[in-house]
């Protein structure tokens, strides 16, 4: 019966969470990840992230609280991904009303990037006299930091009109990630209809069994490999002028990108 065939998903989906999720969903090779993006431009980088909405039907119990901007139901979804399309941090289940930089805040991720843990050692890249740290890139709705780069939202030179080129480029990989995830994963494409207390379970299992689809090469339609990607900018909210930081640590930020975007400006074309 349908009911039934719905309470083993769910159950399949909270046993993959809870057996699988920290082996499938970690941090590989750091040297590995850091030379193929250098490959591609983007020096002492670990990936890309991102915060796609998640359409649910509205909750029984405090639905406006997850009824978003865009004027649907949702959670946030926020992972991290490396340029071989695999994810290797993620956070599910914040409200929809919820801005990307305060669910990003609240993150492991966030904190052990700021401890300098989540890479052992640390390891700094140095040009010209700034050290920089192994860095993750964000669009604009994220909060320029000392290891989270974004793009100049007006560029003012040549350097860092390069800067944004290949920013773009390199994070242009992981967001196909996300079509692909997407394309292998319907149920994140269109309203899910579980209760509010499952979906973590079904996200996070998706994303388990599409790392694994991807470390063993398994391919999907190209034409579904775009899937969402528009759709999915179009529900982002963009606010360039939301940041919290403190002013020094903003200071400290933009010399880190300033330094990126010169070493990228002479090393990269």
């Amino acid at each position: 019966g349908t009911s039934t065939v719905a309470s083993i998903v769910v159950e399949v989906c909270l046993a993959i969470e809870h057996t699988m999720l920290r082996k499938e969903v970690r941090i590989s090779d750091f040297s590995k990840m850091t030379a193929t993006t250098s490959k591609l431009g983007f020096p002492h980088c670990l990936g890309t992230i991102d915060g796609p909405h998640i359409v649910i039907t509205a909750p029984k119990l405090q639905g406006q609280a997850y009824y978003n901007r865009k004027s649907f139901h949702s959670v946030l979804l926020q992972a991290t991904g490396d340029v071989d399309g695999v994810f290797f941090s993620m956070l599910a289940g914040h409200s929809g009303v919820n801005h990307d930089a305060h669910v990003f805040r609240s993150s492991k991720l966030f904190r052990r990037m700021e401890d300098g843990t989540l890479i052992p050692g640390n390891p700094m890249f140095t040009y010209t006299g700034v050290s920089i740290p192994p860095l993750i890139l964000g669009d604009g709705a994220y909060p320029l930091c000392k290891w989270l780069m974004k793009p100049y939202a007006v560029p003012r030179n040549d350097t860092e009109k390069h800067y944004n080129k290949v920013f773009n480029r390199t994070r242009n990989i992981v967001e196909r990630a996300f079509g692909r995830l997407k394309a292998r994963f319907r149920r994140l494409s269109v309203r899910m209809e579980a209760h509010i207390e499952n979906v973590n379970s079904i996200i996070a299992s998706a994303l388990v069994l599409h790392n694994i689809c991807e470390r063993k090469k398994h391919a999907i339609p190209e034409d579904d490999s775009n899937i969402c990607i528009n759709d999915e900018q179009q529900l982002r909210e963009r606010n360039d002028d939301y940041n919290m930081r403190a002013h020094s640590e903003r200071m400290e930020a933009e010399e880190v990108r300033t330094a990126v975007a010169e070493y990228l400006y002479t090393h990269v074309k």
